[in-house]
């Protein structure tokens, strides 16, 4: 039986995609799939690789006639998969295929589990590091049962948020079952996903429709950023504008949210703050006094700038919105402040459960290498039964 399909889309970044799935091909095990759904320009690169790998385990989506927008090209892997539990992942990220067993004993401890996630792994791609850059692995292992409402509060109230809410149950970086998957399309207009931004679209319809929810501490996968990616817009003004504008004339559906007047290009907090309330709006949820948490978040959005300048630009931005939203006496909620300190030397070490260390462990040249070098720091999956 199939337990698990991984789900790539991706547009002209074939390279990072086949990293990706090169190395989930060479684990052993039978009881997952790949669904690679080819949005590129030139289908010869992937086509041409999934023939030479041979692998009944991959299955390509081929481009079709017109450019697809990002939200079309996550629609249509689902009914190609056939997987029990389904994943996505950006092509330049990685998943370990070991999640099959994660699941596998998730399932005989809590029987009702239909959505689960897992602790987080980030890596830069060599070639768009500017100089050392410090990053953090979880040490956990436990299982953790979630309760829905808590995450309700974190994801609607944007309760205890930093920049953005602290629900990560969702398709994207964590498995949901297809069963609610199905769930999802039934119940929010015949669709999977309804938002250009999927993945915080797809957290607020998961939550909404799950019935339990499990958190696993162990890292299972990896947040790649390549120099096309767009997390590389998180750091650079540039990039994020010449992404988003591509973003935008490819979408297909409403971006904006009606009377939240937060330009979606001041950052991640107005963009998942979009999100949320539009969802909310073609639901009817109305709901109150979430409203100082959120100008909290776009407070933290400002603080993750290093360059003042952008730091600047972002407060301004921010402000301008949040009175125009709530009014002057709103803007005494939102107090940022610049933290950037060069001169203070970054932390390196053991803290809080996590790891702190320098990103370029072990010379990984990508996010599969860096997840199979990182897992042997790791609590071994294969013991996970035994310690229950």
């Amino acid at each position: 039986m199939t337990v698990l399909s991984i789900c790539i889309p991706t547009r002209n970044r074939q390279v990072y995609a086949m990293s990706a799935v090169r190395y989930m091909l060479a684990c052993d095990r039978q009881d997952f799939e790949i669904i690679l759904a080819d949005n590129s320009d030139d289908a010869a690169p992937l086509a041409q690789f999934a023939a030479d790998c041979n692998d009944q385990r991959l299955k390509l989506l081929p481009p079709e006639d017109q450019v697809l927008s990002m939200r079309a090209n996550w629609e249509r892997i689902i009914p190609e998969s056939s997987a029990e539990w389904v994943s996505y992942i950006g092509d330049d990220d990685y998943l370990d295929p070991k999640l099959c067993e994660v699941i596998r004993v998730t399932r005989k401890v809590v029987p009702n589990v239909d959505a689960m996630t897992w602790g987080r792994l980030y890596f830069t791609w060599p070639d768009v590091r500017t100089g050392p850059e410090l990053t953090k692995m979880p040490s956990g292992s436990h299982l953790v049962g979630i309760k829905k409402d808590d995450m309700m509060r974190k994801l609607f109230f944007w309760e205890k948020a930093s920049d953005r809410p602290m629900c990560a149950f969702g398709v994207y970086h964590g498995a949901v079952k297809r069963s609610l998957m199905e769930d999802i399309r039934t119940t929010f207009n015949n669709e999977y996903f309804g938002h250009p931004i999927v993945d915080y679209d797809n957290i607020c319809r998961t939550l909404m429709v799950a019935k339990g929810l499990v958190y696993f501490e162990r890292p299972m996968s990896v947040f790649g950023a390549c120099k096309e990616s767009n997390t590389m817009g998180l750091r650079d003004e540039k990039v994020a504008e010449k992404l988003f504008k591509v973003f935008r004339n490819e979408m297909d559906k409403e971006l904006e949210a009606a009377n939240f007047p937060f330009p979606m290009e001041l950052g991640l907090t107005a963009q998942i703050g979009h999100v949320i309330e539009a969802f909310k709006q073609e639901q009817g949820i109305e709901i109150t006094a979430w409203e100082e948490n959120f100008i909290k978040a776009c407070a933290r959005n400002c603080e993750t700038h290093y360059s003042r300048k952008a730091f600047e630009a972002r407060k301004s931005g921010y402000r301008q919105a949040i009175k125009e939203w709530r009014g002057k006496k709103a803007l005494a909620l939102f107090e940022p402040k610049f933290k950037y300190r060069p001169d203070i030397p970054p932390f390196i070490g053991f803290h809080n459960n996590e790891l702190s260390f320098d990103m370029d462990i072990g010379g990984a040249e990508s996010a599969a290498e860096y997840y199979n070098i990182l897992g042997n720091m790791m609590f071994p999956i294969e013991l996970l039964e035994g310690r229950l």
